[in-house]
């Protein structure tokens, strides 16, 4: 792996503050109901009137994952947050997780957040694109380890054009953000629709995907006879948040060209 000790300091720096935050949380009791108590205000978004913000929240950080250039957006772990409110919403009012399933509202306001995260990561990714199309020496003007993987990785997804729309809409799975994909896409003037809409389909089904989390672990969690509270819950955003930060140092970090280079070579032979 090619990077620099200060991109490396700052993700175990991020890392470790999570890991303390997952500690104290667990270990220390005043710190752990001020974090519930901060839980319960932050579920206010979910609620009434305030629920446009909740809208609001999902579409920005899904616009910032999508279009952040060069710096990964931890994105799942808010609609992670903003999904289990209103799971924790319908539970304060004294419904059951599968009595909750069964509400039109319940899956009207889960749907409407995967939606307008969809939409945020369309325009994120377009910006990405454009910037790309536009802009043939960025690379050059970001020239680093860190930009020289992710353009290695870009590379890779684009050795076979019949494949590319398949692999941009299997990258869109992963919580990277889309400028490590779309620069280089924009910069070979790839036609917009076929990186657009594979991008676009993938990016709404693994929101889906991030808001619907909650409810898949709310199910496994009472299947086995335990209540899905807000410690449980907190400490499973806290984990989820941990294993983004891992996906996205390796995919930022790993020397993508050596492996290109290497692959040709096994190939050539």
């Amino acid at each position: 792996m090619a990077v620099s000790k200060k991109f490396t300091i700052v993700f175990i720096t991020f890392f470790l503050i999570v890991l303390l935050y997952l500690f104290l949380f667990i270990f220390v009791p005043s710190i752990q109901m001020a974090i519930v108590q901060s839980r319960h205000i932050f579920s206010l978004f979910t609620q009434g009137s305030n629920y446009i913000w909740a809208l609001l929240i999902s579409f920005f950080i899904c616009f910032l994952g999508t279009a952040s250039i060069g710096f990964p957006i931890p994105f799942p772990i808010v609609l992670f947050s903003l999904s289990n409110s209103i799971i924790v919403k319908f539970l304060d009012m004294g419904y059951q997780i599968n009595q909750i399933l069964q509400f039109g509202t319940f899956w009207f306001e889960i749907l409407s957040l995967t939606i307008a995260g969809g939409l945020g990561s369309a325009l994120g990714e377009f910006t990405g694109y454009i910037i790309g199309y536009g802009a043939k020496n960025i690379s050059k003007e970001k020239n680093s380890d860190i930009m020289n993987n992710i353009d290695g990785f870009g590379k890779l997804i684009l050795q076979n054009k019949k494949r590319t729309p398949l692999y941009i809409f299997i990258f869109a799975l992963t919580p990277l953000p889309d400028d490590i994909l779309f620069l280089p896409l924009g910069m070979i003037k790839y036609p917009f629709w076929k990186c657009l809409i594979p991008g676009w389909l993938g990016k709404n089904f693994i929101t889906l995907v991030y808001c619907c989390w909650p409810i898949f672990v709310a199910l496994g969690i009472t299947s086995y006879g335990i209540n899905m509270g807000d410690t449980l819950s907190i400490i499973i955003e806290a984990i989820l948040l941990l294993g983004t930060i891992v996906v996205m140092f390796f995919i930022m970090t790993f020397d993508w060209i050596t492996f290109i280079e290497r692959r040709n070579l096994r190939k050539e032979k």
